[in-house]
């Protein structure tokens, strides 16, 4: 658990040093450090890593790469592509760990109103380490980060070719399609809670079921699961939604931006309630989750913003360190962090 309190605290000791000495929010040194930090870890390092770098490391010759029709297209071709170049498979951790940091940062750099606490509320939310396990969703919700303008803007074509851009490398992105409309509906929120918990818990088990009979790589989905890890999260994320929208009523904001993402957030968690009591393996559909909550590191700086005391931001980011603990070292078997051995130094 060492090393990844170690990034925490170099990539913000660096963004302060930054702030304070050029008065600027730092960006490629974070985001270098980041990338690094994850582009050179070992293959145990996460549930799904082992089966992402396989062919790596059995120096297979692409003349025989085998185009999965289970598996997303989009994915494929860059994983041919780099295998023509090298079996080497830090290169492909370094260069998805580039891509996923790269999205995020500069979604949050452009609309976060508390630069440095955003960035440490990506790490220890598990944003930043979600696709040290889950690959390919992982990118695929990074780059549906960079939507988040167009949702605001309703800028729907742009938004849509995102979602469709995102699904070539993990198809949950393509979920993410109608919430472009219930976020701009001018409805109460409280009613299109209503209609997403609903429609969830009418057809959350069909479509479930539909993707683990059409492709074998989802057949976990389906399966029920006595774990506690998947309710856990998101009662926690529940638990933030609860205080979010108490927070909104005392503070009295109007801002449209937060108005907008506070929508998103809290139709996902409506959308995933239903899923999590069918009760189904965490690694499965829960893991949409994450496409909702990321804009926690947009919303939650704008709310310590009102709240406007120290004291009670200082004990939150205890609380979030704490969080950040407990999940990395817990789940996904993130825990130990190792190093990938070409990089060992005896």
């Amino acid at each position: 658990m060492i090393p990844y309190i170690l990034i925490l605290l170099f990539v913000m000791s660096w963004i302060l040093l930054e702030k304070k000495a050029l008065n600027r929010k730092a960006f490629w040194v974070p985001l270098l450090l980041l990338s690094i930090f994850a582009g050179v870890r070992s293959n145990r390092v996460g549930t799904d890593s082992g089966t992402y770098t396989s062919l790596f490391q059995s120096n297979l010759n692409t003349e025989y790469y085998e185009f999965n029709p289970d598996v997303e297209i989009g994915y494929q071709y860059f994983e041919y592509f780099l295998l023509n170049f090298t079996h080497q498979y830090y290169w492909l951790f370094l260069i998805t760990s580039f891509i996923v940091c790269f999205c995020y940062l500069s979604v949050i750099k452009r609309f976060s109103h508390d630069y440095i606490f955003s960035i440490f509320l990506f790490i220890t939310l598990g944003f930043y380490t979600f696709f040290f396990n889950g690959l390919r969703q992982g990118v695929a919700m990074a780059i549906f980060a960079l939507s988040l303008p167009y949702l605001l803007e309703k800028k729907f074509i742009l938004y849509f070719l995102i979602c469709i851009f995102a699904s070539f490398v993990h198809i949950s992105a393509l979920f993410m399609i109608p919430f472009y409309f219930l976020v701009n509906i001018r409805i109460k929120l409280i009613y299109k809670i209503a209609t997403v918990f609903l429609f969830s818990i009418i057809s959350s088990q069909l479509i479930i079921q539909y993707f683990a009979e059409s492709n074998k790589r989802y057949e976990l989905y389906a399966e029920f699961s006595d774990e506690s890890g998947g309710l856990f999260i998101l009662g926690f994320y529940f638990i933030l939604l609860f205080f979010i929208y108490v927070m909104k009523k005392i503070y009295n904001i109007k801002d449209a931006f937060f108005q907008k993402t506070f929508e998103f957030y809290a139709l996902g968690i409506a959308f995933l309630i239903p899923v999590a009591m069918l009760g189904t393996a965490a690694s499965g559909p829960q893991r949409l989750l994450s496409y909702f909550t990321w804009v926690l590191v947009l919303i939650l700086p704008y709310i310590f913003l009102r709240i406007n005391n120290k004291i009670i931001k200082y004990i939150f980011s205890i609380l979030m360190i704490v969080f950040f603990y407990l999940t990395t070292s817990r789940f996904s078997n993130l825990t130990p962090y190792i190093l990938n051995p070409i990089f060992e130094v005896f």
